[in-house]
């Protein structure tokens, strides 16, 4: 738990901003690769990744002012400041997604294949974002007695190391989308597959995570639970459907 890296003369550079900026690099480096795959000019993501990243960013945080609406100081400068934890992905996901879309439809590319590429690089930026939650302490477990619990500085109780557990299942995703992105063939599967792999990792963290209302874990698993439903049935009712025609163009 490192929430300052280090410190150039008196400003402190955080391990929060720090590991951010290295999963939207590592974003836009997977979804570029993945558009040059697909036979597309993948310097593009340049432009779509810093949209996103900056809507993202936007989104997340005014989801979580509104959650924790109470926990702020009574001045409006303190929604601004991201030394204090936190963003909430969903948040990112619902205005980063129209934001993006509005770009890709403006430089006139595939918008399935450009959400593909952006759902197979997402797990890997934020499998490395929750290693700047970890440093910062952050997105913290519930109270836990196994052996592998953490006390983070200031507390006296150990915790499920939730931000490692969400890591270790981000990454099995990003495995998940590589094997399963050349064994798909039809655009926005990818991104459907993200969007159920997201929810059933989001679904199983809230066992795990501490909330100050607990109400908030079932709200964030039935969020979670019906994005994977939703994408699911998307996937497999496309995917019927292809199957399907050439049944009805042979009969």
């Amino acid at each position: 738990m490192r929430p300052i890296l280090f410190h150039i003369g008196s400003y402190a550079v955080h391990a929060y901003g720090v590991m951010l900026l290295l999963a939207i690099l590592a974003g836009i480096f997977v979804a570029r690769h993945e558009l040059n795959r697909r036979g597309l000019n993948g310097s593009a993501m340049y432009l779509i990744g810093a949209v996103a990243a900056i809507s993202g960013v936007v989104g997340a945080r005014i989801f979580f002012v509104i959650g924790y609406w109470g926990t702020f100081p009574n001045h409006w400068i303190s929604f601004f400041d991201f030394h204090r934890r936190g963003l909430i992905f969903y948040g990112g996901l619902f205005l980063a997604i129209p934001c993006c879309m509005l770009v890709v439809r403006r430089m006139k590319l595939p918008m399935g294949v450009v959400g593909d590429a952006v759902g197979l690089a997402i797990p890997l930026s934020m499998a490395i974002g929750r290693v700047g939650c970890f440093l910062t302490g952050c997105c913290r477990g519930k109270p836990s007695g196994l052996p592998w619990a953490v006390t983070f500085p200031g507390t006296s109780v150990a915790v499920h190391p939730a931000q490692l557990y969400e890591l270790i299942l981000d990454l099995a995703a990003f495995g998940f989308l590589l094997f399963m992105r050349k064994r798909v063939h039809r655009d926005w599967d990818i991104f459907l597959l993200y969007l159920a792999a997201y929810g059933i990792i989001r679904f199983t963290m809230e066992f795990f995570r501490f909330h100050v209302n607990p109400a908030a874990s079932i709200f964030f698993q039935v969020v979670s639970l019906t994005l994977t439903a939703v994408s699911l049935g998307i996937f497999f009712y496309r995917r019927r459907r292809v199957e399907e025609l050439p049944e009805a163009a042979g009969g």
